[in-house]
């Protein structure tokens, strides 16, 4: 592997497939120099320079890429699989974890390669916060939604509170935003060729530009 980023090698697919049927320590422990190879070290080439990427597109952060671990934390857990059959970064800013605001993300997965956006653990106070800015610039949440629908490629991932939030006298097609658990928007899993060359790298920095207004709107929740 170089010193830049040349794209996934196309193996890496496969390798995440036999990853997920023989998630078991011997199976990894023969095939460690083949994740070194196929997945680490590609991901780390890419994660560097998308950071590299996202930190001249003027949002105001300094990013970093926090990279996912093989292992998996099978303490509370009813899978106790060993290793994760992915591989995501998330571009986290700031001093706090990721997991507490609004970041960015690039997933490997057997079934394709995943982008987006989203804040993913969120609690009760957070989306408390989250609504009040929605009501508090409903303006612009007009134009974030009118945004989202110019497109196909970004869907929002959600749960969906049974409680009613929406205020009354809210805009029917915004009534949607203040019912979300969560926010995160995000691909569809897809294997395009793309994912085994530089130009993955062009295709998700158009993504996040397109994201982007949705990460100044709701970074600083």
């Amino acid at each position: 592997m170089g010193k830049y980023f040349e794209g996934f090698p196309k193996e890496s697919i496969d390798f995440l497939w036999e990853l997920r049927m023989n998630n078991n320590t011997e199976w990894f422990a023969a095939n460690r120099d083949r994740y070194e190879t196929l997945i680490k070290e590609p991901m780390k080439l890419f994660s560097a320079e998308m950071t590299e990427r996202m930190n001249d597109m003027g949002m105001g952060e300094s990013f970093y890429p926090a990279i996912s671990r093989a292992n998996r934390d099978i303490r509370f857990s009813k899978d106790k699989s060993p290793y994760k059959d992915r591989k995501w970064v998330v571009f986290n800013y700031g001093e706090s974890r990721w997991q507490e605001k609004c970041c960015f993300y690039f997933e490997v997965a057997p079934e394709g390669w995943s982008a987006g956006m989203g804040f993913y653990d969120a609690n009760a106070e957070y989306m408390a916060r989250y609504r009040k800015k929605l009501s508090a610039d409903t303006a612009g949440l007009k134009r974030l939604d009118d945004r989202l629908k110019t497109q196909d490629i970004f869907v929002p991932d959600v749960k969906l509170y049974k409680k009613n939030f929406t205020p009354e006298g809210t805009a029917p097609e915004l009534a949607k935003w203040y019912q979300f658990r969560n926010l995160a928007l995000t691909s569809e899993y897809r294997i395009t060729d793309s994912l085994f060359d530089r130009s993955i790298l062009d295709e998700v920095e158009r993504g996040f530009e397109f994201l982007k207004p949705f990460f100044m709107y709701f970074k600083n929740i």
